[in-house]
């Protein structure tokens, strides 16, 4: 009985780390993870609340049809010199001197954020709650070692254990007979 639990938790285990590794493989240099032709993007904040929420998971298609106004991207900005994939939706488009799109989205402060074509990545496909911050979780060390290292290595001992008292068990049946 405890050998098929922790047989069962280990299989589990065993998943969610092929799982982290397969998509943290999928990471490309700007941070993006990007596993065919979707994207996926933790949402930072609740701008576009009720449809997603700070935490929830954001998979975008990459697309290369032109957005329009109130479609929902995801998008590659600076945010205090940092590199940083948001999620948001246009409420302005406009043209610049040259002719290019500007894209204007309304931060969660009020303020409008202007994009180019440049910096879209995808256009929104589905929402998944809660998800953004467990693959994060999942994705940083300290996520990784209490989900599936330190779980990986008691669960070994406890088998390791188990199986060690069945064999026992077999040596002083056979040392009966």
């Amino acid at each position: 009985m405890v050998r098929n639990i922790v047989l069962t938790i280990y299989v589990v285990i065993t998943t969610i780390a092929i799982a982290v590794l397969i998509i943290s493989n999928h990471i490309s240099e700007t941070g993006v993870i990007e596993i065919g032709n979707s994207i996926l993007v933790p949402v930072e904040n609740n701008i576009l609340k009720p449809k997603t929420i700070k935490g929830d998971l954001v998979i975008s298609k990459k697309s290369k049809k032109q957005v329009k106004k109130n479609d929902i991207i995801s998008y590659a900005t600076l945010e205090q010199g940092n590199m940083a994939i948001r999620t948001n939706k246009i409420v302005a488009i406009a043209k610049d001197s040259k002719g290019k799109n500007i894209y204007s989205l309304k931060k969660e402060d009020g303020t409008i954020e202007n994009i180019d074509d440049s910096c879209i990545l995808g256009i929104y496909k589905m929402t998944i709650p809660f998800m953004g911050t467990i693959l994060a979780y999942l994705l940083s060390q300290q996520g990784f070692y209490t989900v599936v290292l330190i779980p990986a290595v008691i669960l070994t001992i406890i088998f390791l254990f188990d199986f060690v008292q069945n064999l026992k068990k077999e040596s002083k049946n056979r040392l009966k007979l």
